[in-house]
């Protein structure tokens, strides 16, 4: 696959992934007015952004999907048996013998050269955007950094004699979390992944001793749950879905799920006393926190910290005696959205991406009589695509034979003859025919140079040109067709020993196709 169609599957890819996110985070939005319990259900938020990430692997993608994908097969349909493709009258340039005239190439459509160049600066707008929010996080590591080093390790001894945890509480920290203690008005938190540290600002030893050991088994609810893993790695696809707004608010509403849940965890057979008390500890702490410099946030790199956004509602479910809870329906109809909406987007894969489809089998093209065999075009072949393969651009099979050559490369004469025409055309660039006699005669097109010009004669293996990418060609390439009057048939009849020069998967996509290369001649 050349670097242009992969350029087109991430620029689908991304499209894909924004249209899904929008409608994931609004089928999540109105479910959650319906079931307000839905926000402290942190699979939900994963579950969306894991279907996100999904649609956007699959139509990034550069190989076709298997028969046994979810995605289903893109038919086409398969030529009519027969020995030789039947070309249209109305698609051919007359066989003249006009003397050598290459007129300029036809201007470009602008919708053309639009599409052709809006892949490579969707890559380069996505790279810089990339780099930006990289640096910006990156300042905020170095804000954390500088943090942290105001933090004093909280020691076994003082440990033991900390009133604001329990046995069970200290038996869980000990060996296996970091305690330490800093005197800035910040929130208590979890922060680091691998070896996470319980950071417990100084101001938490005033407030009541219960209120204390329901904010630490809060943290370690966080660990318990491992949730800073899960934040880590949302915010890193964060990152890279830095222009997807709607997966930001994905990655956005999984922050307050994992706070709302952690909360019904401490709060799970609390009092009513107890609930009022962990609710005015986090007022406390935001009275505390007000005084911190404006818009200092805490980076994405913190994992599960004390506040949350949703502040109001937030409260307003700690006191309340009965929390809502998610039904059994309402798992099953939301559970079913997110996955309807995943399956949705992955069926369509093939249909957004430049995938090849997968085709219809060709009935077998009968080979036809060989007259004489040619040499090849170029002294080192290497054949990429055979005749009568099928193709989104040419649905009713390929008229002859690509070989792999970079331009300028020389390009030879398969065999004696007359050229009859060397010219140009917009979809076959700078071509040249040679006639052979017996009514047949060779046609070489996207050349970048023609050294040839009509009526002059040339032997077997004189030079006709150089190769190119000009007319309709996806790249530098040389494509040949055998043509007998106004038929092209199969090139396998002319050259020899064609199987040694073809890719494997030059092959094995024409005999997937139902029709396999003639071995015989």
């Amino acid at each position: 696959m050349t670097g242009s169609w992969l350029l087109v599957h991430f620029a689908v890819a991304c499209a894909g992934s924004l249209v899904l996110a929008f409608a994931l985070s609004m089928l999540l939005r109105l479910a959650a007015r319906r079931w307000p319990a839905l926000l402290a259900h942190r699979s939900v938020w994963l579950g969306g952004q894991a279907a996100v990430v999904l649609v956007f692997l699959l139509a990034a993608a550069p190989l076709p999907l298997p028969r046994s994908a979810i995605a289903p097969a893109l038919i086409l349909p398969a030529p009519a048996a027969q020995h030789a493709l039947t070309v249209e009258p109305d698609v051919l340039p007359p066989l003249t013998q006009a003397t050598l005239a290459l007129p300029p190439a036809p201007a470009q459509d602008p919708i053309d050269t639009v599409l052709r160049y809006l892949p490579v600066a969707w890559l380069a707008a996505y790279l810089a955007g990339l780099t930006f929010h990289a640096v910006k996080r990156l300042r905020m590591q170095r804000c954390w950094t500088v943090l942290l080093r105001q933090t004093r390790r909280v020691d076994d001894a003082e440990l033991r004699a900390w009133p604001g945890m329990t046995p069970a509480q200290r038996t869980v920290i000990a060996g296996r979390l970091t305690v330490r203690t800093i005197d800035l008005p910040i929130s208590p938190m979890l922060h680091g992944v691998r070896r996470p540290s319980l950071l417990l600002p100084a101001h938490v030893s005033a407030l009541d001793v219960r209120q204390q050991q329901m904010i630490v088994e809060h943290e370690l609810t966080h660990w318990r749950r491992a949730d800073p893993l899960w934040l880590t790695v949302s915010g890193m696809l964060a990152l890279l879905f830095w222009f997807n707004r709607p997966y930001q608010r994905l990655d956005g509403a999984l922050r307050e799920a994992v706070e709302l849940g952690c909360d019904d965890a401490v709060l799970s057979g609390a009092s009513n006393r107890e609930r009022q008390g962990y609710a005015g500890a986090l007022v406390a702490q935001l009275r505390r926190q007000a005084g911190l410099q404006a818009g200092w946030k805490p980076g994405w790199q913190a994992g599960a910290a004390f506040g949350s956004p949703g502040i109001v509602g937030r409260v307003q479910r700690m006191q309340a005696a009965r929390p809502p809870r998610l039904s059994a329906q309402g798992r099953l109809l939301v559970g079913g959205g997110v996955a309807a909406l995943a399956l949705l987007g992955a069926a369509l894969q093939p249909a957004f991406s430049a995938s090849a489809p997968i085709l219809a089998p060709t009935p077998p093209i009968a080979p036809h009589a060989p007259l004489a065999t040619w040499r090849y075009p170029l002294d080192q072949p290497r054949i990429t695509s055979l005749y009568g393969v099928l193709s989104p651009s040419v649905p009713k099979g390929h008229h002859g034979i690509d070989l792999a050559a970079p331009r300028g490369t020389p390009v030879l004469a398969v065999a004696a003859g007359t050229v009859l025409e060397a010219a140009f055309d917009a979809a076959w660039g700078h071509y040249v025919r040679v006639g052979h006699g017996a009514d047949t005669s060779s046609l070489l097109i996207h050349l970048d140079r023609i050294d040839v010009a009509p009526g002059q004669r040339v032997k077997a293996g004189d030079l006709l040109g150089t190769s190119g990418a000009s007319g309709k060609a996806t790249g530098p390439h040389l494509h040949l067709e055998y043509w007998e009057g106004r038929q092209r048939l199969d090139p396998v009849q002319m050259l020899p020993d064609l199987l040694q020069h073809a890719t494997k998967k030059a092959i094995a996509r024409r005999e997937a196709q139902g029709n396999p290369v003639p071995t015989d001649r």
